[in-house]
């Protein structure tokens, strides 16, 4: 039997994935790069639904979904609309909450975006939309500047704040695996791309890719699906393939 590869998480797993990741042959080291703040004063949210008709709702984050549930437990009230999910994730996370979803074949704020312009003369005959985008501080911008390319009206309402973490990164693990931008952000701010790091760099989804390969300019292998036991497995095929 060979031995354990060493893996480096940037986030926290449950124990039945780091159990499913053991059975794979992964040695699991966890080492959040972000932490999730959740905001508490609902009164300008609240206040961003005053004179609107026609709404969308938007999500691209589960974090996003946390944050909408928190404010309607608040006890505000909202018009009713469609949601939006930027993939089968979040969506799940609506569904989980009682707010089924759509979302795009292409799971990325590109994809969502024209999702929703697709949608939009079906569903209002060309009126006036507003779409509320529940998000977070480090939002990007793909979403807003394709609506709006389309003369449609965008609110984004910040209802968590993500903070970078200084990473521990002793050792040199086989491979280190990120979820999000803002993951990769820290592991450079942490100093990860430098001192001769050479891990094999996996991504979740194509948006963190895409991150990823621009700060270690270096090949990125991305998972199937942005799912984490599929990315598990994904990792453990990768690392186990023989090397030509």
């Amino acid at each position: 039997m060979s031995e354990p590869r060493n893996i480096l998480m940037t986030r926290e797993l449950t124990d039945e994935q780091i159990a499913l990741a053991e059975e794979l042959g992964l040695r699991v080291r966890i080492e959040p790069a972000i932490e999730i703040r959740f905001r508490d004063d609902w009164l300008s949210v609240q206040g961003a639904f005053r004179n609107v008709s026609n709404v969308i709702y938007a999500f691209t984050s589960q974090n996003g979904v946390k944050g909408f549930e928190r404010f309607r437990k608040a006890g505000v009230d909202f018009p009713k609309g469609p949601v939006y999910a930027v993939g089968g994730r979040t969506a799940e996370a609506l569904r989980e909450i009682g707010l089924p979803a759509l979302w795009p074949e292409r799971q990325d704020g590109v994809g969502l975006a024209e999702t929703i312009i697709s949608d939009i003369e079906e569903l209002y005959g060309g009126d006036d939309v507003t779409i509320f985008h529940f998000c977070g501080n480090r939002r990007r911008d793909e979403l807003r500047q394709i609506l709006s390319q389309s003369d449609i009206t965008v609110m984004d309402l910040v209802v968590y704040s993500t903070e970078l973490k200084m990473m521990k990164l002793d050792g040199e693990p086989d491979a280190v695996l990120f979820y999000s931008p803002s993951a990769v952000q820290a592991y450079r701010n942490s100093g990860g791309f430098q001192k001769g790091r050479k891990p094999e760099l996996f991504a979740i989804g194509d948006t963190t890719a895409r991150e990823l390969s621009i700060e270690s300019g270096r090949h990125v292998h991305v998972s199937p699906e942005p799912d984490t036991e599929v990315f598990l497995r994904y990792v453990a095929n990768v690392l186990n393939e023989p090397v030509e």
